[in-house]
């Protein structure tokens, strides 16, 4: 979603907005440019990001009691911002913006959901501290991210989380993947970053409301036949190396990376879709080329997809 970096939504949805970037540039590449205008498309990349809405007094000063609260039990320190109701324009999400800055320059964002006023996403600033103590385990990681959660009311995707250590803030990052009706939401879910020592790092928490499932929905066999006909036809099929696999059911939310004439936000619903992931040397020289298709599940229509830059 750049040229700029989008600092609004973060951590996670920062990354899901540098792969939302690759989306659109790779659509240009694949479908071609249209010269559709803004006015015709609605909103997109180079409009801005997020946009103000309106807000009372009363409001205001209910977003700005949470965040201190939140602060508080978290150990953030600093004064609260004035609160600033916003849209993010690529995924219409609406939050309730609070910045917090210490007179020692520790700084934090927090975004709340302007209706329960739960965060959303939560993240310190700053590089790591090099003196912080190395005293969770990837073992304890979970137990700790849990804890965090439930002191915040956020409600966690069943299942076990996935744990990594991350490099670019020394830290554990221990992600609850979204479910419906056990299949996978693309991108949705909570992600907790902690600390070396359990200190909350990062948050977000994205649960993105979906379309009823199909009631008949097409096979896997329908839809690795589609994937065939869209690859043979683009000529991926003839490219070294190439390769598709089997198709995997998924909810997402569809994209314009098949059709750039269409709004650069994302659609408002998760959709049922099967997912393809195809492979080829595009450039003789270069890594595999990767691309993934999204088939809608109630037609084979294409909602849209990714790939690599």
């Amino acid at each position: 979603m750049k040229p700029n970096c989008h600092p609004r939504l973060a951590p996670r949805p920062g990354r899901r907005l540098l792969a939302t970037l690759g989306v659109l540039c790779a659509a240009l590449v694949l479908a071609g440019c249209t010269g559709a205008s803004a006015k015709d498309r609605g909103w997109t990349i180079a409009d801005p990001l997020w946009s103000p809405l309106p807000q009372t007094r009363s409001q205001a000063e209910v977003a700005r009691a949470r965040a201190v609260a939140i602060a508080h039990a978290l150990g953030i320190p600093g004064d609260p911002s004035a609160v600033r109701r916003e849209r993010d324009m690529m995924y219409a999400l609406d939050y309730d913006l609070v910045e917090f800055t210490s007179a020692a320059g520790d700084r934090a964002e927090m975004r709340l959901d302007p209706e329960t006023h739960n965060p959303l996403s939560i993240v310190r600033l700053g590089p790591p501290d090099p003196s912080e103590p190395k005293t969770v385990t990837e073992d304890a990681a979970p137990g700790r991210a849990v804890a965090l959660a439930a002191m915040l009311g956020i409600p966690l995707p069943a299942g076990r989380p996935s744990v990594r250590w991350m490099d670019g803030i020394e830290g554990w990052e221990v992600t609850w993947t979204r479910q419906i009706d056990g299949y996978r939401v693309m991108d949705d879910g909570v992600v907790i970053d902690l600390t070396p020592s359990g200190r909350l790092k990062g948050l977000s928490v994205w649960a993105t409301p979906s379309a009823p499932a199909p009631a008949n929905p097409i096979s896997a066999d329908r839809a690795a036949e589609l994937a065939r006909g869209i690859a043979t036809e683009r000529g991926w099929t003839g490219k070294p190396r190439y390769t598709q696999d089997q198709p995997e059911m998924v909810w997402v939310r569809g994209n314009n990376f098949w059709d750039p004439a269409r709004s650069d936000t994302r659609e408002p619903l998760l959709k049922l879709a099967w997912s393809v992931h195809f492979s080829f040397i595009a450039v003789e020289g270069d890594e595999p080329h990767q691309v993934i298709l999204w088939f809608s599940a109630a037609d084979g229509s294409i909602l849209g997809g990714d790939q690599t830059a």
